[in-house]
C-alpha cells in the first residue's frame, strides 16, 4: 500500500511540474519505460497493474506494479537500451520494445511469447519479468543477446520454457536476490526445458530452478558456462545439463537428475571455482562426465552422490586432471553383469573413470564406496594414475565374487582403491586407502609403480581389512596394500601397508631404495599374510619395518617343479639401509640371498619347521650388519661358504626368551652385538665388518643394557645401539675362535 501511495504522490508532483516533460518508470536501477508526458493519457492503477494509456490510440501499457520500484520526471532526453518481456499469468505478456524498427520483432500471445531478432547489435540485453502458468519464450538471433532473469516463473506444459535458436552465445543474468523458475511440460518436442543451440553463460547472484519433465534440464548443442549465481535443477527426466563443454568458475549447480547430472557431451569440462552438489539414483548414471575429451579440476567444492548400480561419478575417455578444489564422492551402486561372448562382463561403481590417465597435482578428494558397491573402484584409469601432490582419501567396502568371463572361464573381481591398468606414480601427497571388502586392494596396477622421488616425499597409509575368498580350487583372491604385474620402485616417503591378508606384491619386482615403509601383513587364516613378495627384491635404502603371519620377505617365482623347495632363481639383495623383518619364515627366499651393505634385522618364530631365514639357493653374506633369530629347524642353514664376509651361525640348544638378550662381544670386550628378540628364538646369523678371521668371542645369553634404542626405531625387541650392555645376571654360553680361513663359522651350544 505505501508503495502505491509513493507512485500516486509521484505522478501527481510530476504533472504538477511543466518544466519537466518526460515520465520514467524504474525496475531494478535500471530504466525500464520512458514516454513524454504529453503522450500519456492517464495512469490508472488497479489490483495488480499500473496501466499506461497512450494518447492517440487504444494502446495501453500493462506493467506490474511489483516490478515497478519509482517513477520520476525529467526534461532531458531519456534513451531506452534494455528490452522488457514482463509475463503476466496467462494474459499476454507487456512488450517494452526499443527496437521494434531495427529488426526485434517481439509478439506475445497469452503467455507465448516470440523474437525474431536481425538486429545488427551484438548483447541486447532482454529483461524477462513476471509470472505465467502457460508461459515460454521462443528466440531466433543472429547475434548474441544477454538475458536478465529478474523473478521469472515459467511454466509450459506443452514445450521448452526458453527454446532459443540462431546458434549464438547467449547469457543470462540472475538478477541479485531474485529466484526464478522454468519447467517444461511432458508433450514437448525439446530436449531441454531451457533449450538452445549456442552457448550458454551463466552469471548474476540471483538463484534459478530447473525441472525439465520431458528431457533434461538444460540442453544445448553447445557449451555451459558458469561464472556465478545458483542454478538448480530440481528434477529431471534425463540429465540435468546436457552440452558439447562444460565450464564453471563461480556459482552454485545443484543438479537432482534421472540420467546423468552433467553430460558435457565429447568436449572438455573445466571447473575452476563453484560449488557444485549431483544426488543421482539411476543405475548406470554419471555425475560430470565427457566423451572423448578431458576433464579438469582446479578450483570449487564438488559433491556427488550416486546410489545407483555401476554408477561414476566422473567419467571421461580423455585425461582426468585435478589442480586444486575439493571434491567427494560418495557411491553405493552395485556391480552389474552383462552378457558378452561366452560369460559376463562386469562393471562397477567408481568414483574417477578414465580411458585415459588420471593426473592428481594438487586439490583433495575424498571417494567412498559403500559396502553395496561390490567391486566398487576409488580411482580407475585404462592407462596411468600419476599423483604428484594433493590430498587422496579412499573408502571401499564392497566384497569381491567369482564370476564367468566373457571367454567362459572362472573369475574373479574385487574393489580397489585406485586402479592402473598401465603404471602408478605416486611422487608426493597424501593417500590414505581403507578397503574392507573380501579380496580388496588399496594399490593396484597392470603395469608398474613407482612411490616417491629423489625430492618428492608422499605420505601413503594403505589398509586392507577384508577376508581372502575362494575363487577355484585352491586359487584364492588375496586383500593386497600394493601390488602390479610389473615393477614396484620405492624412493622415498612415508609409507605405512597395513593388511589382513598380504602387503607388497609384485609379478616382477620390488625395489626399495628410499623412505619410512612400514609393512604390516597379519591374517587370522593360518598360512596366509605376506609382508614383501616378489621373484626380486632389492633394497637399497631406507628405514623398512616388515611384519607378517607368514612369510615377512618372500622372494619367489611361485611353485616350481618339484615343490618349494627347489631353486627357482628368485633372489632377495640388499645392499643399503634399514630391513627389520619379522614373520613365520621371517625372510623366505625360494632362490638366493645376497646381502653387500645395510643392516638387516631378522625375528623368525619360535617353533620349527619355519625359520628365520630360510632359502633354496645360496647365500651369500658380503657385506653390511646381519643379525637373524628363529627356530630350531633342521631345515635352517648357513651363510653360503662363498661368502666374503666374516659370519655366525649360532645353534642354541636352549632357547633365548623373549625377556633377555643375545650379546656378542670379543676378548677385550668390544660389543659386536646386542640383539633383544620378538620371540623365543633358538638359531642366529650374524656378520659383520667388525667380525675378523682367528679372533676369539664370548656369547652371551641375558645381561642387562642400558640406555641406547633401537635401530629402526622398532618397538620392544631388535638390535641395540648407543647403549651399555653388562655381562650382569647374563650366562656365557660360548667361547670360540673363528676360523682364519673360512668366512662362516659354525657354532653349538
Amino acid at each position: 500500500m505505501r508503495k502505491q501511495i509513493y507512485i500516486i504522490f509521484a505522478i501527481l508532483l510530476g504533472f504538477g511540474l511543466k518544466a519537466q516533460q518526460n515520465i520514467v518508470v524504474h525496475n531494478s536501477g535500471n530504466t525500464m519505460f520512458a514516454s513524454s508526458t504529453s503522450v500519456v493519457d492517464s495512469i490508472k492503477l488497479d489490483t495488480n497493474y499500473s496501466k499506461f494509456k497512450l494518447t492517440g490510440n487504444s494502446t495501453v501499457l500493462d506493467i506490474p506494479k511489483t516490478v515497478i520500484d519509482s517513477l520520476t520526471f525529467t526534461s532531458n532526453t531519456v534513451n531506452l537500451t534494455k528490452i522488457y518481456i514482463i509475463y503476466k499469468g496467462t494474459d499476454n505478456a507487456t512488450i517494452i520494445n526499443p527496437y521494434a524498427n531495427q529488426g526485434v520483432n517481439i509478439t506475445a500471445t497469452g503467455g507465448t511469447v516470440n523474437v525474431v531478432s536481425t538486429a545488427a547489435i551484438s548483447n541486447l540485453e532482454y529483461n524477462l519479468l513476471g509470472t505465467s502458468s502457460t508461459g515460454s519464450l521462443t528466440m531466433s538471433s543472429t547475434l548474441p543477446a544477454n538475458f536478465v532473469m529478474n523473478n521469472l516463473n515459467l511454466t509450459n506444459s506443452s514445450g521448452a520454457a526458453i527454446n532459443i535458436t540462431g546458434g549464438q552465445i547467449h547469457t543470462f543474468t540472475l538478477q541479485a536476490g531474485t529466484t526464478n523458475s522454468l519447467i517444461d511440460g511432458s508433450s514437448s518436442t525439446k530436449n531441454g526445458t531451457l533449450q538452445t543451440d549456442g552457448k550458454i553463460i551463466f552469471n548474476g547472484t540471483g538463484t534459478l530452478n530447473i525441472t525439465g519433465i520431458k528431457k533434461h534440464g538444460i540442453s544445448t548443442s553447445a557449451g555451459i558456462e558458469v561464472q556465478s549465481g545458483t542454478l538448480k535443477v530440481l528434477a529431471a527426466a534425463s540429465d540435468g545439463f546436457h552440452s558439447e563443454g562444460f565450464t564453471m568458475t563461480n556459482g552454485m549447480v545443484n543438479i537432482i537428475a534421472t540420467a546423468d547430472a552433467i553430460d558435457a557431451g565429447d568436449s572438455a569440462v573445466s571447473i575452476s571455482g563453484g560449488n557444485i552438489t549431483t544426488t543421482l539414483a539411476s543405475a548406470d548414471v554419471k555425475a560430470i562426465k565427457t566423451g572423448t575429451s578431458t576433464i579438469t579440476i582446479s578450483g570449487g567444492t564438488i559433491n556427488l552422490t550416486l546410489t545407483g548400480a555401476q554408477s561414476k561419478a566422473i567419467s571421461a575417455k580423455g585425461n582426468i586432471t585435478f589442480g586444486g578444489g575439493t571434491v567427494t564422492a560418495n557411491l553405493s551402486g552395485a556391480a552389474v553383469l552383462t552378457a558378452s561372448g561366452t560369460g559376463f562382463d562386469p562393471s562397477f561403481s567408481t568414483a574417477i573413470k578414465t580411458d585415459a590417465n588420471v593426473i592428481i597435482n594438487s586439490g583433495t578428494l575424498n571417494l567412498g564406496l559403500a559396502s553395496t558397491a561390490n567391486g566398487g573402484k576409488g580411482i580407475s584409469a585404462t592407462q596411468n594414475v600419476t599423483i604428484n601432490g594433493g590430498s587422496v582419501t579412499i573408502t571401499t567396502a564392497g566384497n569381491g565374487a567369482t564370476y564367468t568371463n566373457t571367454t567362459g572361464v572362472l573369475d574373479s573381481y574385487s574393489s580397489s582403491a585406485i586402479s592402473a591398468d598401465g603404471n602408478l606414480l605416486i611422487s608426493a601427497g597424501t593417500v590414505t586407502t581403507t578397503s574392507s571388502g573380501t579380496g580388496g586392494k588399496g594399490l593396484k596396477a597392470d603395469g608398474t609403480v613407482t612411490i616417491g622421488t629423489t625430492t618428492g616425499n608422499p605420505i601413503l597409509l594403505i589398509k586392507t581389512l577384508g577376508a581372502r575368498f575362494l575363487v577355484s580350487g585352491t586359487d584364492y583372491s588375496h586383500p593386497k596394500t600394493l601390488v602390479a604385474t610389473g615393477a614396484i620402485t620405492i624412493n622415498n616417503g612415508n609409507n605405512t601397508f597395513t593388511s589382513t591378508d598380504d602387503g607388497i606384491h609384485s609379478d616382477a619386482s620390488i625395489t626399495i631404495n628410499g623412505g619410512t615403509n612400514t609393512v604390516s601383513a597379519i591374517s587370522a587364516t593360518t598360512g596366509v599374510g605376506e609382508g614383501v613378495e616378489a621373484p626380486i627384491i632389492t633394497f637399497t635404502g631406507g628405514v623398512n619395518n616388515i611384519t607378517a603371519s607368514n612369510d615377512g620377505i618372500n622372494a619367489t617365482y611361485g611353485t616350481v617343479s618339484g615343490g618349494t623347495e627347489s631353486n627357482d632363481n628368485s633372489h632377495l639383495y640388499i645392499s643399503g639401509g634399514i630391513v627389520i623383518v619379522a614373520g613365520s619364515d621371517a625372510i623366505d627366499s625360494n632362490g638366493n640371498i645376497t646381502i653387500t651393505g645395510g643392516t638387516t634385522i631378522v625375528n623368525g618364530p619360535t617353533n620349527q619347521p619355519e625359520e628365520g631365514i630360510d632359502y633354496n639357493g645360496t647365500f651369500l653374506m658380503n657385506g653390511g650388519i646381519l643379525i637373524s633369530a628363529g627356530s630350531n629347524s633342521n631345515m635352517t642353514k648357513a651363510m653360503s661358504l662363498t661368502s666374503t664376509q666374516v659370519g655366525m651361525y649360532l645353534k642354541s640348544s636352549a632357547q633365548l626368551a623373549t625377556t633377555s638378550v643375545l650379546h656378542i662381544e670379543n676378548a677385550a670386550g668390544t660389543e659386536m652385538v646386542t640383539f633383544k628378540p620378538k620371540n623365543g628364538v633358538y638359531y642366529f646369523h650374524f656378520s659383520s665388518p667388525n667380525l675378523s678371521q682367528g679372533t676369539s668371542y664370548k656369547v652371551y645369553f641375558g645381561g642387562t643394557y642400558t640406555g641406547g634404542s633401537y635401530v629402526g626405531g622398532t618397538t620392544g625387541w631388535g638390535l641395540y645401539t648407543g647403549g651399555t650392555y653388562s655381562t650382569s645376571g647374563g650366562t656365557l654360553k660360548s667361547t670360540f675362535t673363528t676360523s682364519t680361513t673360512a668366512k662362516v663359522n659354525t657354532v653349538s651350544f
